[in-house]
């Protein structure tokens, strides 16, 4: 082998066994990556901003797809979908799922400061499960899972759309949840302990719509199918 060819075959081993970053620093995350990193969970362990460049598949049981182990995290889902093997039919009270799984993204370890955006996340346990505090959860679509769609400790949960979930369309403890729909989930549209909320849709949702345990404040929600 010449000097040259060795050369070139180091440099493609050093290329593809680093992680993938696009041109603003972003690690980029794609179903090749993950199999790349060790299969799922992919777990992110570095503050800093990812972002899907391709769909994410999940097809083993109980298995999360992305797990966050440190604070100060950005993820943008880039409008790619993750997926994982639970189905579900029906709709609101009537829903029935099928299959094990973990989470879309879990937040592990009680991080704080974590973005989760712009993406669908379907057929898990639970779609976004995050915690703690200082979090924001924007323009995420979640359906198909056999628990909660969206989790999320002290935060903001914003334009999100919450439908056809086995629990509750989203459960927030202590966060202002505004401009999101909730529809078709087995039990509620929006439950928690709740900061402020307002500009929501609940609509036909398996029990009341909302159940609130101290909301801050109240105001221009909408509701379909049970009462606000």
């Amino acid at each position: 082998m010449s000097k040259r060819t060795l050369v070139i075959l180091i440099g493609a081993a050093l290329l593809f066994s680093a992680p993938a970053f696009a041109i603003d620093g972003q690690v980029l995350i794609n179903q090749s990556t993950v199999m790349a990193a060790g299969g799922f969970p992919y777990k992110i362990t570095q503050p800093g901003s990812y972002k899907l460049s391709g769909n994410l598949a999940v097809a083993a049981a109980s298995t999360d797809a992305i797990d966050i182990e440190t604070s100060n995290v950005t993820l943008d889902l880039n409008g790619f979908t993750i997926s994982g093997p639970v189905t579900c039919t029906g709709s609101s009270s009537a829903i029935s799922c099928e299959g094990r799984a973990g989470s879309g993204i879990a937040n592990l370890g009680g991080q704080n400061n974590l973005t989760v955006r712009n993406g669908t996340v379907v057929g898990f346990q639970f779609g976004v499960d995050l915690c703690c505090v200082n979090e924001l959860i924007e323009e995420i679509q979640t359906s198909g899972n056999s628990g909660d769609g969206i989790i999320i400790g002290s935060g903001v949960v914003w334009l999100t759309t919450a439908s056809l979930n086995g629990g509750s369309g989203i459960y927030a403890t202590y966060s202002t949840v505004m401009e999101n729909v909730a529809s078709s989930n087995a039990t509620n549209g929006l439950i928690g302990e709740v900061v402020a909320y307002g500009g929501n849709s609940f609509n036909f949702n398996g029990s009341a719509p909302t159940y609130v345990i101290s909301p801050v404040s109240q105001g221009n929600n909408s509701c379909n199918g049970t009462a606000c």
